[in-house]
């Protein structure tokens, strides 16, 4: 059926389109048998007044944005489930506008919020600082980022302490008896990382790996760090690059993936040497999404504050709306290590 329009109720009850708009809305310049009259006219055909229309015209209608990446690993979507509620608690719509592929990346997304009644944007990974930031500034948006991708920072950033969580899985890993602990990260030579700027989250990962060995007295091995290519390729079925540090004998007793979604692919690598997960060889990972609770078996690892990041990402941006000035800096939040079957003591 075709909606019914506030022309439609204009022809039915014989007067101008800007009559029955006031009508509609307890204008005092209508009388009240016009006003019931209309209203009661409205009603027989169906008319339903547009809900976003109405609260733009009174003023009720407060929105901000999120910006999500174009990739498949989502674990931005605890945060923006949780920045969905810490918004709502303060009379905020929250519209989400994915990158999808968009030309341009997030700072065409972000232009195009200059069409959108939205008052500020939380962009979550933002490889493109600078042209993120002439976006918002040219669309006079209030703009965060949820970031640990990139050492630029141009905007008021939250992320998670990268250091510390690696820190303490790799403590873990240590207390358990292991002792020839290999991590696997990014090789940003062959890997598609379009969406991971400069890699800031890798070296920082790859920094309390080796805080944890130094404080232990492990010396540290620059070959049991290995780098992987498409690490965040969800098909992969192995790491060819771990299975040769394995074939070669470097006597690794424990993996640390950078992150949760090369675990899968590490352990059917250390089964495809005749090794064991965990007795043999203890894997841990970094994120706790929801790959960590798929493995066999289930997966110790990090997981990253997704709600505290979303909610604290909310707040900065709406005391930014409201005028606070906000340095351009980074906050980070504490993860927590979170142990799982896929690490034991040594036997």
């Amino acid at each position: 059926m075709r909606k019914v329009t506030l022309a439609d109720v204009s022809a039915a009850a014989g007067v101008g389109v800007a009559t029955v708009s006031r009508a509609l809305g307890d204008h005092p310049d209508v009388s009240q048998v016009t006003r019931d009259r209309v209203r009661t006219i409205a009603r027989e055909l169906g008319y339903r007044p547009s809900v976003a229309a109405r609260a733009l015209r009174s003023g009720g209608y407060q929105a901000i944005s999120v910006v999500v990446p174009d990739a498949a690993w989502g674990w931005w979507e605890p945060v923006v489930r949780a920045a969905f509620a810490a918004a709502a608690e303060e009379g905020y719509q929250l519209l989400v506008h994915p990158v999808a592929g968009a030309a341009g990346g997030a700072a065409s997304v972000v232009r195009s919020l200059a069409n959108v009644p939205t008052e500020g944007v939380v962009v979550i990974s933002v490889p493109d600082q600078d042209g993120v930031r002439r976006a918002c500034d040219d669309a006079a948006l209030s703009a965060v980022a949820i970031d640990d991708t990139s050492r630029t920072v141009r905007f008021p950033t939250v992320s998670v302490a990268n250091r510390h969580g690696a820190r303490e899985v790799v403590r873990h890993l240590i207390a358990q008896g292991r002792r020839r602990i290999a991590m696997l990260v990014t090789d940003f030579n062959s890997a598609d990382v379009a969406n991971w700027g400069d890699g800031l989250f890798v070296d920082e990962r790859l920094a309390g790996y080796r805080d944890a060995l130094e404080e232990a007295g492990v010396a540290f091995d620059e070959a049991l760090v290995i780098p992987c290519a498409s690490p965040f390729d969800e098909t992969a079925k192995e790491w060819p690059e771990l299975r040769r540090a394995l074939a070669d004998g470097l006597g690794v007793d424990a993996v640390f993936c950078v992150a949760d979604l090369m675990a899968v692919a590490a352990i059917r690598s250390v089964r495809a040497e005749g090794l064991r997960v965990p007795e043999d060889v203890s894997i841990a990972g970094f994120d706790d999404e929801r790959a960590a609770l798929l493995t066999d078996p289930p997966l110790t690892t990090v997981r990253q504050p997704y709600e505290q990041m979303g909610r604290l990402a909310v707040e900065l941006l709406l005391r930014s709306i409201r005028g606070d000035e906000l340095d351009e800096s980074r906050i980070e939040i504490e993860p927590t290590l979170v142990v799982r079957e896929s690490t034991a003591v040594a036997r």
